[in-house]
């Protein structure tokens, strides 16, 4: 999971605004992390748990991607979702069935 927070860390590096928040495919699940997260939390009611003693996780499953998506959407932030390295916008994700496949 630390690759995963490295990551985190290097993209809110780049970018401060919290208006677009990091989802990253883990397994069978997507998860925002940190700061991320709680901001998912909050508008998605979903639990967090923790990643380690300092950072804070939630997710869903992959499953639930188009469901979650849209909610986010709706509530006003953008998604950037980080898939083995590669960053794809939520509204790129979403029209390509490719990528969901």
């Amino acid at each position: 999971m630390s690759k995963l927070y490295n990551k985190y860390l290097e993209l809110r590096s780049k970018n401060n605004d919290y208006s677009t928040l990091y989802l990253f495919k883990s397994g069978i699940f997507y998860i925002f992390l940190d700061k991320d997260a709680q901001i998912i939390s909050s508008v998605l009611n979903l639990k967090l748990t923790n990643l380690n003693h300092n950072v804070v996780k939630c997710g869903f499953p992959t499953s639930h991607i188009d469901k979650y998506l849209s909610k986010i959407k709706y509530a006003g932030y953008n998604v950037t979702i980080v898939d083995n390295n590669i960053e794809t916008k939520s509204s790129d994700y979403i029209l390509n069935k490719e990528l969901k496949d």
